[in-house]
């Protein structure tokens, strides 16, 4: 009678710590889906020099080359998007030419103008379709 009720505090006693490690993970569980990391990236893409010479060199075609724009005001947005005219390379292999970008959240993602600038409005906004597309 004894091992009977031996067994039966044991096994009482294994539910409770089981609940309370039970408890513990939930908690944990919620604790960590509060901070989940899987939260879209917020803010808006900021329209200043540095912020679109950054962006600028992370273009394709310009990778490995120093890459500064023309000068401070070379650059415009528009609704989302962007354009820059810059300098890439040092000396005889620098080169001049034009960049569009599209804001995603926070930052400027370099686009191809081949894709991009079909007509003015239709991706890149009107307001700055010429200098961005029309140019070198």
């Amino acid at each position: 009678m004894v091992a009977l009720l031996a067994a039966g505090a044991l096994v009482a006693g294994c539910g409770s710590s089981s609940d309370t490690a039970s408890d513990t993970t939930a908690k944990a569980e919620t604790a960590t889906s509060s901070t989940s990391t899987d939260q879209k990236v917020g803010g808006t893409a900021t329209c200043d020099a540095a912020a679109i010479e950054k962006a600028a060199q992370d273009s394709p075609g310009y990778e490995n080359q120093k890459v500064v724009l023309e000068d401070s005001s070379s650059f415009e947005c528009a609704d989302g998007w962007a354009y820059a005219f810059i300098n890439a390379g040092t000396g005889d292999e620098a080169v001049t030419g034009t960049v569009v970008f599209e804001a995603e959240g926070q930052f400027w993602i370099p686009k191809d103008r081949a894709t991009v600038c079909k007509a003015p409005g239709d991706q890149v906004p009107a307001a700055i379709y010429e200098p961005a597309c029309e140019t070198n």
